[in-house]
């Protein structure tokens, strides 16, 4: 029994003087901050956030950008985008802070600041209460990321802003695709159809024309070989050729040669009117090609906004749940491994 209680007391003695030498949180299991994810995460978010930024060339629809719709578009489009970059910035805060040698609590105050200015910014001006957090609550949390022991806890206290901030941003990208972009591109697309209403209904005419003109010349050139038939069909169908053949038994050569000439001459009138209005269709299909290339380009950039703030956000929660990181000394197998050993040596 002394000896048992000998070596009780050794063992004792022995993880005593462990501890001294390597501290508490050698015997505890710990959590530590992998930030190269998120540091890559926040190179792809600003190069994100610069190709939504970067405008798009108008060539075409420049006489109509004045137009009040869209003017509004762009205004709302400023507090949106610098949503985006204060995300950017905040990110790019959190990677160098993480580099610097503050202590925990300086890098905890400088969090809750960047943090602070971040999700002014994503909210522009508005209120946070319909996001889910109040000036109380927010309060709160940002008293808890300046308390917190180390810089992954305040990480990870940021989480509630964090939310906020990907809501409001997610809030505006919402108005964009549902309401802002629709009422724009509809403008747009009425100033194009005023514009050159006339001169569609023209070309419209024009090649109904060219269409019916062609089909009377086919069946004249039809009856001209003999097919009675095709006569009738194209005195019907097309009256003014009456003037030169009355009826299919008045058909003489002369009057049919003068109503072959007069088709011609009308076919090669109608194809000058048109080639006339080429430039004025081309320049209208234009328009309307590039309306719809930039309401695909803009509906994407809302998408890569969209998706860029998404994983943002999971990547800044990943953060701040940090590695799991094992104790350096396992206290329980050390103590059953000894215990053992004393029951052997009792035995």
């Amino acid at each position: 029994m002394n000896y048992r209680r000998s070596f009780l007391s050794a063992l004792l003695l022995t993880f005593f003087g462990m501890a001294a030498l390597c501290g508490c949180s050698a015997f505890k299991s710990s959590k530590k901050m992998d930030m190269a994810p998120f540091s890559e995460n926040t190179g792809v978010l600003f190069a994100e956030a610069s190709q939504v930024a970067r405008p798009f060339e108008f060539k075409h629809l420049r006489p109509y950008l004045s137009v009040q719709e869209y003017q509004d578009l762009k205004v709302r489009a400023v507090p949106l985008l610098k949503g985006l970059r204060g995300v950017v910035y905040y990110s790019n805060q959190v990677v160098a802070i993480n580099n610097s040698k503050l202590s925990d609590k300086e890098k905890n105050e400088y969090l809750a600041r960047y943090l602070s200015e971040a999700l002014e910014k994503a909210r522009g001006g508005g209120k946070t209460d319909s996001l889910g957090l109040d000036d109380a609550s927010l309060q709160t949390v940002f008293n808890n990321i300046r308390g917190a022991k180390t810089y992954l806890d305040g990480i990870a206290a940021a989480g509630p802003i964090v939310n906020t901030v990907v809501m409001a941003i997610m809030d505006q990208l919402d108005e964009f695709q549902q309401e802002i972009i629709p009422t724009a591109v509809a403008v747009l697309d009425r100033q194009i159809e005023t514009t050159v209403a006339e001169t569609r209904a023209n070309y419209s005419n024009l090649k109904t024309l060219q269409t019916r003109s062609m089909r009377a010349a086919n069946l004249f050139y039809q009856a001209r070989m003999g097919d009675r038939t095709s006569l009738n069909a194209l005195l019907e169908e097309d009256p003014t050729v009456k003037e030169f053949i009355p009826s299919p038994e008045k058909a003489t050569t002369k009057s049919m040669d003068a109503a072959e000439g007069y088709l011609l001459e009308r076919l090669d009138k109608i194809d000058r009117m048109i080639h006339q209005l080429d430039d004025d269709m081309t320049r209208y299909n234009a328009m309307r090609d590039e309306l719809e290339s930039w309401r695909i380009t803009v509906d994407e950039k809302v998408k890569i906004a969209r998706n860029a703030i998404m994983i943002w956000a999971q990547s800044h929660r990943n953060l701040g749940v940090g590695i799991p990181v094992p104790p350096l000394i396992d206290v329980e197998g050390l103590a059953g491994s000894a215990l053992g050993t004393a029951k052997k040596a009792v035995f």
